[in-house]
């Protein structure tokens, strides 16, 4: 589970200036957490299948991301990387 801190601006004056407070407000989002490590011995073709197209689209998720330095550590490096990867990926 992820926590995000969403801003929710309160309009208590009526100045419409920048006078007015700030409210936290904490989200929960919950993330697919059924990924299981399949042992080598287990898998097909059509675990193959699946598990290849999982991956891809995770990877097409995190290059939509892009540059961002509140996501990466290295954000160049990584958004560099990761288009690489899908390069790569959408050969196999």
């Amino acid at each position: 589970m992820i926590r995000l801190k969403n801003l929710i601006k309160e309009d208590t004056c009526e100045c419409g200036g920048g006078c007015c407070s700030t409210k936290e407000q904490v989200i929960e989002v919950r993330i697919n957490e059924n990924i299981k490590v399949i042992p080598a011995n287990k898998i097909d073709s059509k675990v193959w299948r699946k598990m290849k197209y999982d991956l891809r689209d995770q990877i097409d998720e995190l290059v939509k991301i892009g540059e961002d330095y509140k996501v990466f550590q290295s954000a160049q490096f990584t958004s560099k990387t990761l288009k690489q990867i899908k390069r790569l990926m959408d050969k196999i």
